[in-house]
C-alpha cells in the first residue's frame, strides 16, 4: 500500500466511526453555536462593539469547539483501544499522524462551514462578502490547529 492509500484508510476509518457514533461532530457544532448565541445576547445589535468583537467571538467558538472535538476523538479511540491497534500496524508514524490530522481537519472544517452562516446571520454580516476573504485564513488557521491538536 502506498502512503496516500494508508492515509486515506485512516481518514475513512475516522469518518465511518463518526457516522456510526454521531457524537463528535454534533457536539462540536452545538457547542460552537451555543457560544455564538450567548455572545450574541451580550451585545446590542448594530453597535460598534459587535463589529470589533465579532472576529474574536467567532474564533473563540471555533477553538473551544475544536478542542472539544479533538478531545472526543482521542477519548473514543482510547476507550476502544483503537490507537494501540493503529500503532501496531506496519506503517510509518508520520503516515498515521497525517491520517489522524486530516480526519480532525475535516471535522473542524465541517463545523466551521455549519457555524459561519449562522454566525453571519446573528451578527448581521454580509455572508458572501465576509466569507470569501476569510476562506484562506479559515483553512490555514484550522490546518495549524488540527496539526497542533493531533
Amino acid at each position: 500500500m502506498r502512503n496516500l492509500e494508508k492515509i486515506w484508510a485512516i481518514v475513512r476509518k475516522d469518518l465511518l466511526t463518526e457516522l456510526r457514533s454521531r457524537e463528535t461532530l454534533p457536539s462540536m457544532v452545538l457547542f460552537s453555536l451555543l457560544v455564538v448565541l450567548i455572545f450574541n445576547f451580550t451585545f446590542e445589535p448594530g453597535s460598534e462593539a459587535v463589529a470589533e468583537a465579532s472576529p474574536g467571538i467567532l474564533w473563540v467558538a471555533i477553538i473551544f469547539a475544536g478542542t472539544l472535538g479533538l478531545n472526543r476523538s482521542f477519548v473514543s479511540e482510547q476507550e476502544e483501544e483503537c490507537l494501540q491497534g493503529l500503532l501496531l500496524c506496519p506503517i510509518d508514524r508520520g503516515v498515521l499522524y497525517l491520517g489522524k490530522m486530516l480526519g480532525n481537519l475535516l471535522f473542524i472544517l465541517i463545523m466551521e462551514g455549519l457555524v459561519f452562516p449562522i454566525f453571519a446571520i446573528l451578527f448581521n454580516l454580509d455572508f458572501v462578502g465576509a466569507l470569501l476573504p476569510l476562506l484562506p485564513v479559515f483553512f490555514l488557521a484550522t490546518l495549524g490547529f488540527a496539526a497542533l491538536g493531533t
